[in-house]
């Protein structure tokens, strides 16, 4: 998740091409960038449906366009960094607090740093794990199940 990273980008005025070189640098991947599966030619469609949503109905996407700005620059240097689900959504949470002026600056600052936002991700991944066990037992399939020889126990 890139809020900490693009929270800081945009205060600093730091330009998209500067900020993944600085992470390059650093030897640091950029949050929020990068997919196994889809490409700059094949879209994750759940990204796409998140910015048109966002775009019609928050009062402001700047951490979201910064973002996108971030997707065109990792783009030119390889077809697999493009915005995933995980950097759209950071940006939006961003975005949300921030257009809705219900918070302080004070205040979205200290939500990020704590990183309360964090645990969004953790819920979804874990609605997506019950979801995935459901289907299974639906489908009258057993859970699946790792071999054992390849899960590592330490004392």
């Amino acid at each position: 998740m890139m809020l900490p990273g693009i929270s800081r980008m945009l205060m600093t005025g730091l330009p998209p091409s500067e900020f993944v070189e600085g992470m390059k640098i650093k030897g640091i991947r950029v949050p929020g960038i990068g997919h196994r599966v889809k490409r700059g030619d094949n879209r994750d469609k759940r990204v796409e449906l998140l910015q048109r949503y966002a775009r019609e109905n928050f009062p402001s996407v700047e951490y979201m366009e910064y973002a996108v700005q971030v997707e065109t620059y990792t783009l030119s240097k390889a077809n697999n960094l493009i915005l995933n689900t995980d950097g759209v959504i950071g940006s939006l949470f961003l975005d949300l607090p921030e257009g809705t002026g219900m918070f302080t600056k004070q205040e979205i600052d200290e939500i990020v740093e704590i990183g309360y936002l964090n645990g969004l991700f953790v819920l979804a991944r874990s609605i997506g794990l019950i979801g995935h066990t459901f289907d299974q037992k639906r489908m009258k399939q057993s859970l699946y199940r790792h071999p054992w020889e390849d899960v590592l126990y330490t004392k």
